[in-house]
């Protein structure tokens, strides 16, 4: 009786999975999560969690509990980070992040 239980609970419901349509390709990735994100910048997972906190990173999009950058936003924010001296005045303001 349990295992029926757990059965009927998974998800996708076998419903669900009756009305999918399933495609081959499903176009171009628009959005990816913080670790594909930070792979994506050559930076930590953890970087991106304290722009997300602190301010200073990319644009990110909450879909419930998830947290997506469109690669687009990725795209844009690494430009804007792009400096032809350490003295340029358009810098962004990056907070330091405290180790401790």
């Amino acid at each position: 009786m349990r295992e029926d239980a757990n059965q009927q609970r998974r998800w996708p419901t076998a419903d669900i999975l009756r009305r999918a349509r399933f495609v081959d390709d499903a176009g171009p990735i628009r959005f990816v999560d913080t670790e594909a994100a930070a792979r994506y910048l050559a930076l930590e997972a953890h970087t991106l969690e304290c722009y997300r906190s602190l301010g200073g990173g990319p644009i990110f999009h909450k879909f419930g509990k998830w947290v997506r950058y469109a690669v687009d936003d990725l795209d844009a924010w690494a430009e804007s980070c792009r400096r032809a001296t350490t003295a340029s005045p358009a810098a962004p303001r990056v907070l330091p992040i405290d180790p401790t």
